[in-house]
């Protein structure tokens, strides 16, 4: 007998985009059966402890924010990772809250026993980002390559990348010296580079060769000062670096991102490979400016952004960089059962940006259960 199975849930496949009735079947908290209802009527499926009809609800992996902050016993910007189950999100990554000073409070505080899978991307300032208006130190005298590796050594796999803020107020004259740290950092600890690229010292195509294949441009769709649409040439250079492997990355939050940036980007093809949040307690379920990551990804539907392709900015990508395995990203027979029922929602509602442009459409991806390895953490 199943531990749990659910039935009548409407599958998207990854890669062609076609949707099929399936019952999912979950035993020890991995996936047990994938089985299309075209082939195998409900009165023929196995028996479950637990059965919950989905309804047609769309079943995909639990979604992964590629980009929070959740460093609440020592950051202004963290919130509880464990709210963020409320987005159908099972998996996640704080983004630079902390450096190596202050890396263990974090692990020790907000990281560990909870209710979603988490990593982090560690701030190459040795303190991390405390809050508004407290800048990180980025300079080659603060910066040490010796904490970062004593982090990484005392904590093997907690830490998956490392993050730096390339924001003029922050890098002042020291201009884009930090990324180049940053890179040459990631490339002797081998690890991907997120850099924070909102109002930037340099333009954003120049910004973008800087990167290496895996690396993330975060903050793709800001809109103040230097930003990804500015001019065609900017354009064609994100587009030359994501086709060379650089990853584009929304990371929404309550300033970085802007309409009119968005849809010249996207019309011009400059989607997306990682929808994240950039979740914090200013944002998350609390300015119309981001919402939650249901609600960012829906944004891009409305933009035309193929659900396909937005449903792999949110699963298979991020979990792929966080090198989460078959833990997170799939719904296969084997992988965890770390899924998310939405709604897909026709009424219209006002989507929000950061610099107070709004667009009407329909609401797209509404959240209804959220699953932890087979087991109900959250229902709406």
């Amino acid at each position: 007998m199943l531990d749990l199975l659910i039935k009548n849930a409407l599958l998207t496949d990854p890669d062609s985009g076609s949707q099929t009735l399936s019952a999912v079947g979950v035993e020890g908290g991995r996936i047990s059966c994938v089985l299309p209802l075209s082939d195998t009527q409900s009165d023929a499926l196995p028996s479950a402890g637990e059965v919950i009809d989905a309804h047609s609800a769309l079943l995909f992996p639990g979604f992964v924010d590629f980009h929070t902050h959740l460093f609440r016993h020592g950051s202004q910007f963290g919130m509880d990772a464990d709210l963020l189950v409320s987005s159908g999100v099972t998996a996640a990554a704080d983004m630079g809250s902390a450096g190596w000073v202050n890396f263990p409070a974090m692990y020790k505080c907000d990281l560990s026993g909870k209710k979603i899978r988490l990593s982090a991307f560690l701030n190459i300032s040795p303190i991390g980002q405390p809050g508004r208006g407290i800048n990180e130190p980025l300079d080659r005298e603060t910066v040490s390559a010796e904490g970062i590796e004593k982090i990484l050594r005392e904590y093997p796999g907690a830490v998956t990348g490392l993050k730096v803020r390339l924001s003029r107020s922050i890098v002042g004259s020291l201009g884009t010296e930090p990324l180049q740290l940053a890179v040459a950092l990631g490339e002797q600890f081998g690890l991907p580079v997120c850099v924070h690229t909102t109002d930037p010292p340099v333009p954003a195509d120049e910004i973008a060769a800087m990167l290496r294949p895996g690396d993330i441009y975060c903050h793709a769709y800001q809109g103040k000062g230097h930003h990804a649409a500015e001019s065609d040439k900017v354009i064609e250079g994100m587009l030359a670096a994501q086709r060379r492997g650089v990853l584009i990355e929304v990371g929404n939050g309550r300033v970085n991102f802007n309409f009119p940036v968005a849809e010249r980007c996207v019309q011009a093809g400059l989607l997306p490979d990682i929808i994240s949040s950039d979740a914090t307690p200013a944002t998350y379920h609390s300015s119309p400016a981001m919402w939650d990551l249901a609600r960012v990804v829906s944004k891009f539907l409305h933009m035309g952004m193929p659900l396909t392709d937005a449903i792999r900015a949110v699963t298979r990508t991020p979990a792929r960089v966080l090198r989460l395995g078959d833990k997170a990203g799939t719904i296969a027979p084997g992988a965890a059962a770390d899924l998310a029922l939405f709604r897909m929602e026709q009424e219209e509602i006002t989507f929000c940006d950061s610099d107070g442009n709004e667009r009407r459409g329909p609401a797209g991806l509404v959240p209804a259960m959220t699953f932890r390895e087979g087991r109900v953490v959250w229902k709406a």
